[in-house]
């Protein structure tokens, strides 16, 4: 925690009694739950993390950095149970590279298979020192080589992305009314490995009693401040495992009617229905719209389908195989 400033004379008696005095009402009226109690803690912790993400924002930022302090039943004083560290650090990483290789833009990415080597490399946290709090760490992003011939994408944006995108679906998890469907909005889109692996991390809090609050920091984003409770971890985890997750290929005949090499994908329509969005590879688009604009192609495509129990579905399309169709005049 921060330090207390202008500390009296401890010695004196009467200036120490004067300097309590006049920071009585500082902390505001007492807490008179345990419920307000933890926020009155995480409201405090939020504030140091702000304060030292304000001073670390002054100078220029050489690697993303993401804080995180935990709190509650398994973090006794200033120390924390092995096995509940061990565990978030791992499911910590695994959710944030398969979100990562979720949201990549660069190279179309299936739901099954390990992570890419190359999403991995830029998405890794590297342990840094631990800071004061119930216990806190700073874990740091790996430099990976910078895309500048492609700029504002790439490998050195999809680890601020995938944090976001982390801290998005914490944040919905907070709310009031609504958040199970809030979550699963957030995190359908994902498909069924990162949704596992956000259901882990969830799992790591929610059972073991730990709550966890997020301070990031990355050219992209200055500073970022989420909290996650283990109570509300439990809302998100249990909202997570009711999703249903399914894919297969499919062969879909239709008109190529648009498509972006800098996003990466082809507009495809079909003879009925709305225009499908198919993510491809970026380096074969401008040959996909030179070769077949606005002429009828076949297109073998994994269909990644997620549900909720309430019916909300998500679906995502791969491109597998494109080639021309049969023409009609």
């Amino acid at each position: 925690m921060s330090t207390p400033k202008a500390w009296p004379d401890v010695t004196d008696k009467d200036a120490l009694r004067a300097w309590m005095e006049a920071r009585r009402d500082d902390a505001g009226p007492p807490s008179v739950t345990m419920a307000e109690l933890r926020e009155r803690q995480l409201n405090k912790l939020s504030s140091d993390f702000l304060g030292e993400a304000e001073e670390g924002s002054r100078g220029t930022f050489q690697r993303p950095v993401l804080r995180f302090a935990l709190d509650g039943g398994p973090v006794p004083g200033h120390k924390i149970e092995a096995g509940v560290l061990g565990g978030w650090l791992t499911a910590l990483q695994a959710a944030v590279s398969s979100v990562a290789n979720a949201l990549d833009d660069v190279r179309p990415t299936r739901d099954s298979g390990p992570v890419p080597k190359a999403i991995q490399t830029a998405t890794k946290l590297l342990a840094g020192p631990v800071f004061a709090s119930s216990y806190g760490m700073v874990l740091e992003g790996a430099e990976v080589p910078v895309q500048a011939e492609i700029p504002g994408i790439g490998d050195e944006q999809l680890l601020d992305l995938a944090v976001n995108r982390i801290l998005d679906i914490a944040e919905q998890a907070n709310l009031s009314s609504g958040a199970a469907d809030a979550v699963l909005d957030a995190a359908l889109p994902l498909g069924r490995r990162a949704i596992s692996h956000l259901s882990d991390l969830s799992e790591v809090l929610a059972s073991s009693g730990a709550n966890a609050t997020f301070t990031w920091q990355s050219k992209e984003t200055s500073s970022r401040v989420a909290r996650l409770s283990s109570i509300n971890a439990d809302r998100c985890r249990k909202a997570l495992r009711s999703a249903h997750v399914e894919d297969n290929v499919e062969r879909i005949s239709g008109i190529l009617v648009g498509g972006s090499k800098i996003r990466g994908f082809i507009e495809l329509e079909p003879a009925a229905g709305n225009v499908m969005i198919v993510r491809a590879p970026k380096d074969e688009v401008t040959h996909f719209l030179a070769s077949y604009a606005e002429r009828r192609v076949v297109a073998d495509v994994h269909v990644l389908t997620a549900r909720s129990p309430g019916g909300r579905e998500h679906r995502s399309y791969l491109l597998l195989g494109l080639e021309l169709g049969e023409q009609f005049s």
